[in-house]
């Protein structure tokens, strides 16, 4: 686990859990933003591109340094305009694509590709003591949040967890 957080960066704390897709509730009517990130080969580098429910679209060049502990990550973000991810998406890399909703004070992710359907709920934490002390919401079901095998990249790889 990484001891030292890098310059630049900032400490993201969350947990994460897969979610009970009949107890979550109907959400064509909910907005949503979605996501398109491609998660860069041989690096920890992730271009995202994200689409706001008005159309307004961000880009964002983002890096994880690797876990602190089970719940905290340093993690860089840069804004991009449409040129310079224009030049960068073309890299090699693995996609994921999902929609991501918010409800119950955190974030749905619901995966379009490669996992189509997979649901996960995520919550970021202004302290580690807040996140451990944190009752879930009843829609979700086994805590992921220290299963690599279900990590963004991972997901991106299109196997199974």
């Amino acid at each position: 686990m990484l001891a030292v957080i890098p310059r630049y960066a900032n400490v993201e704390i969350e947990r994460r859990w897969l979610v009970d897709e009949s107890a979550v509730g109907e959400l064509a009517q909910v907005p949503f933003r979605s996501y398109e990130d491609l998660y860069i080969e041989k690096s920890r580098l992730r271009l995202r591109r994200i689409t706001e429910p008005g159309g307004n679209v961000l880009f964002k060049l983002g890096k994880k340094y690797g876990k602190r502990s089970t719940l905290s990550e340093p993690i860089t973000t840069l804004y991009l305009d449409e040129t310079e991810y224009a030049q960068l998406c073309n890299l090699p890399g693995r996609a994921a694509s999902k929609r991501r909703y918010t409800i119950a004070g955190g974030s749905l992710d619901v995966y379009e590709r490669p996992m189509p359907g997979l649901m996960v709920f995520e919550l970021e934490f202004e302290s580690e003591e807040a996140a451990r002390n944190y009752q879930p919401p009843q829609f979700v079901t086994t805590e992921i949040t220290d299963e690599p095998r279900y990590s963004g990249f991972q997901l991106a790889q299109g196997d199974q967890p």
